[in-house]
């Protein structure tokens, strides 16, 4: 399954090829009888809001690759939520690990917003199951786990170094023989450094393949493995986010629904302090008058890149248009015809794109009543 990094996020934000349909669906996952059934109501509400502005044969152009899906393997393979981005040139949809409200909107840029409570570290983390006999990749949100197959990375010790030196390395972090027997460590120095070698190039292997993924991800990663072995790969591994927790053991036959259990406290212990962090600074910036939550004044601070946190409502819609080289914004009470977007999405946007840091909280974590807050950096 294909991972959404910021770097897809960003593809998203940079198409601007009007018109841009984006759909979101809740989905069972393996499969459920009424998803298609949802998922083919929204392509038909897609196909009303462009007839407000474009032509039947524009219409069609853009709506034939969602109608495409409707017979496509995917949905026997769903997680929790279904996201799913059209235009005339371009199409790309993405399984998530996040029960995703019903949405359809048309208008001259996609609607990424849901993204950003995925793709936001506050709502999920990445999970490296880095057993000797198997290692696997996860990304999770609070509903549970779905697999990452990374072609590059290896899937064992053996296949790294192989079998002799998967042996050495297991003999040598583990002891040779018998259950529960304590750790072995002998023979010469160069047998051990040959050992301990085998294991870095193993975990540098590993490291490697991440990186190419998450280089530009802000969400925390925890490691599924034995002490020794999560020491041993926080020392080699580049990604800034690595917790230092981690979940104790051996888990190479472990369930998804096990290793979430296991891993999820630790992601709700960092998501607080974050929140807690970012809620805090903007309580104590308000003296100072940079902190605010005027959704006017913040989407001219967003296009300047002033705004360092930005805390959204992440159930609140406000319709309209925003300027994106100004930031001057025009609401409607609802969204009108195929150009309306919702600002929040708007401003989300120029944010992620100047640096800042987003967080979508629930109605009542909001630190002010507005649908929106924001600490400025100037």
């Amino acid at each position: 399954m294909r991972v959404l990094t910021i770097d897809d996020l960003r593809t998203l934000i940079a198409h601007d090829a009007a018109p841009c349909v984006s759909i979101y669906l809740p989905t069972r996952r393996g499969g459920g009888p009424g998803d298609k059934q949802h998922y083919a109501g929204l392509v038909r509400r897609a196909r009303e809001l462009l007839a407000t502005s474009y032509s039947p044969a524009e219409a069609e152009a853009v709506c034939a690759p969602l109608d495409a899906l409707i017979d496509d393997a995917l949905w026997s393979n769903s997680l929790d939520g279904l996201a799913v981005f059209c235009s005339k040139d371009f199409s790309v949809y993405y399984r998530l690990p996040l029960v995703l409200a019903e949405l359809c909107v048309v208008a001259d840029s996609f609607h990424i917003r849901p993204l950003l409570r995925y793709l936001q570290s506050n709502e999920r983390y990445f999970l490296l199951n880095l057993s000797q006999g198997r290692t696997s990749f996860f990304k999770g949100s609070a509903y549970g786990l779905g697999p990452v197959d990374l072609a590059s990375m290896p899937r064992s010790l053996t296949e790294a170094v192989g079998i002799q030196g998967h042996e050495r390395v297991l003999n040598f972090h583990t002891g040779s023989s018998g259950r529960g027997r304590a750790p072995i460590y002998q023979g010469s120095g160069h047998e051990d450094s040959a050992r301990e070698e085998e294991l870095q190039q193993f975990l540098r292997r590993v490291d490697k393949a991440l990186w190419e993924v998450l280089r530009d991800e802000t969400a925390p990663m925890i490691v599924a493995s034995t002490p020794k072995i999560t020491a041993a790969f926080q020392a080699i591994s580049r990604y800034p986010h690595l917790l230092a927790e981690h979940v104790a053991g051996n888990f190479a036959n472990a369930k998804m629904e096990d290793l979430h259990t296991r891993a999820w406290p630790l992601v709700q212990a960092h998501a607080e302090g974050r929140l807690r962090d970012a809620t805090e600074r903007y309580g104590n910036s308000i003296s100072r008058n940079r902190a605010l939550d005027d959704v006017s004044a913040i989407a001219r601070f967003a296009v300047q890149g002033r705004v360092r946190d930005l805390l959204v409502d992440r159930d609140a819609h406000l319709w309209g248009r925003m300027d994106r080289a100004t930031g001057a914004i025009e609401l409607h009470a609802t969204q009108v015809g195929a150009h309306d977007d919702d600002v929040l999405d708007d401003i989300a946007e120029a944010v992620l794109l100047r640096g800042g840091e987003i967080l979508t909280l629930a109605r009542d974590r909001m630190p002010s009543a507005a649908p929106v807050a924001a600490t400025l950096r100037w």
